[in-house]
Protein backbone atom coordinates (compact mmCIF):
# COMPACT_ATOMS: atom_id res chain seq x y z
CA UNK A 1 0.00 0.00 0.00
CA UNK A 2 2.87 2.50 0.54
CA UNK A 3 4.44 1.31 -2.83
CA UNK A 4 1.30 2.96 -4.37
CA UNK A 5 1.02 6.02 -2.42
CA UNK A 6 4.88 6.59 -3.78
CA UNK A 7 4.09 6.19 -7.33
CA UNK A 8 1.08 8.47 -7.12
CA UNK A 9 1.73 11.13 -4.54
CA UNK A 10 5.02 11.83 -4.72
CA UNK A 11 4.96 13.06 -8.23
CA UNK A 12 5.90 16.93 -8.37
CA UNK A 13 3.61 19.59 -9.81
CA UNK A 14 5.90 20.33 -12.78
CA UNK A 15 6.00 16.53 -13.80
CA UNK A 16 2.04 16.01 -13.10
CA UNK A 17 1.40 19.36 -15.37
CA UNK A 18 3.77 18.03 -18.05
CA UNK A 19 1.89 14.85 -18.27
CA UNK A 20 -0.94 16.99 -17.91
CA UNK A 21 -0.54 18.71 -20.95
CA UNK A 22 1.70 16.36 -22.97
CA UNK A 23 -0.71 13.18 -22.47
CA UNK A 24 -4.17 13.74 -20.76
CA UNK A 25 -5.42 16.95 -23.26
CA UNK A 26 -4.12 15.65 -26.52
CA UNK A 27 -5.71 12.37 -26.06
CA UNK A 28 -9.12 13.76 -24.84
CA UNK A 29 -9.17 16.26 -28.08
CA UNK A 30 -8.55 12.87 -30.48
CA UNK A 31 -10.90 11.51 -28.67
CA UNK A 32 -13.71 14.04 -28.97
CA UNK A 33 -12.66 14.89 -32.50
CA UNK A 34 -13.48 10.97 -33.43
CA UNK A 35 -16.63 11.19 -31.06
CA UNK A 36 -17.71 14.29 -33.17
CA UNK A 37 -17.00 12.45 -36.95
CA UNK A 38 -18.45 9.07 -36.11
CA UNK A 39 -21.82 10.68 -34.78
CA UNK A 40 -21.93 13.41 -37.38
CA UNK A 41 -19.69 12.29 -40.56
CA UNK A 42 -20.94 15.00 -42.75
CA UNK A 43 -19.44 17.95 -40.48
CA UNK A 44 -16.63 17.45 -42.76
CA UNK A 45 -18.27 18.83 -46.23
CA UNK A 46 -18.60 22.10 -46.55
CA UNK A 47 -22.42 21.98 -48.07
CA UNK A 48 -23.32 20.46 -44.32
CA UNK A 49 -21.64 23.38 -42.56
CA UNK A 50 -22.88 25.88 -44.55
CA UNK A 51 -26.84 24.33 -44.01
CA UNK A 52 -26.01 24.30 -40.24
CA UNK A 53 -24.74 27.96 -39.89
CA UNK A 54 -27.37 29.03 -42.39
CA UNK A 55 -30.22 27.65 -40.28
CA UNK A 56 -29.21 29.13 -37.31
CA UNK A 57 -27.81 32.90 -38.64
CA UNK A 58 -31.67 32.62 -40.50
CA UNK A 59 -33.83 31.17 -37.19
CA UNK A 60 -31.68 33.88 -34.64
CA UNK A 61 -33.82 36.86 -34.77
CA UNK A 62 -36.76 34.55 -34.35
CA UNK A 63 -38.29 34.99 -38.67
CA UNK A 64 -37.32 31.60 -40.41
CA UNK A 65 -38.02 32.06 -44.57
CA UNK A 66 -39.91 29.49 -45.98
CA UNK A 67 -36.38 28.10 -48.08
CA UNK A 68 -35.00 27.38 -44.70
CA UNK A 69 -37.96 25.32 -43.43
CA UNK A 70 -38.03 23.62 -46.99
CA UNK A 71 -33.84 22.57 -45.99
CA UNK A 72 -34.76 20.62 -43.32
CA UNK A 73 -36.72 17.04 -43.41
CA UNK A 74 -40.22 16.85 -42.03
CA UNK A 75 -39.60 14.41 -39.07
CA UNK A 76 -35.94 16.67 -37.90
CA UNK A 77 -38.48 19.67 -37.85
CA UNK A 78 -41.23 17.94 -35.63
CA UNK A 79 -39.13 16.62 -33.58
CA UNK A 80 -36.89 20.29 -33.03
CA UNK A 81 -40.29 21.80 -33.06
CA UNK A 82 -41.28 19.65 -29.87
CA UNK A 83 -38.60 19.91 -28.14
CA UNK A 84 -38.46 22.14 -24.63
CA UNK A 85 -34.52 21.58 -23.99
CA UNK A 86 -32.06 24.09 -26.46
CA UNK A 87 -29.20 21.77 -26.02
CA UNK A 88 -31.15 19.35 -27.83
CA UNK A 89 -32.69 20.78 -30.91
CA UNK A 90 -28.83 22.17 -31.49
CA UNK A 91 -28.39 18.35 -31.34
CA UNK A 92 -31.21 17.64 -33.82
CA UNK A 93 -30.43 20.47 -36.03
CA UNK A 94 -26.98 19.15 -36.31
CA UNK A 95 -28.45 15.93 -37.37
CA UNK A 96 -30.52 17.11 -40.61
CA UNK A 97 -27.62 19.10 -41.70
CA UNK A 98 -25.30 16.53 -40.70
CA UNK A 99 -26.13 12.99 -41.26
CA UNK A 100 -27.40 12.08 -44.22
CA UNK A 101 -30.34 9.58 -44.34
Amino acid sequence: MLYINEIYFDMNKKKFLKKFYFRTIPIFLLGFSLGVFAIWPGIISGNSRKCFFDILKDGSDGDIKFKTILSVKPNYLLKIKNEKNKYLKILLLGDSCFRNF
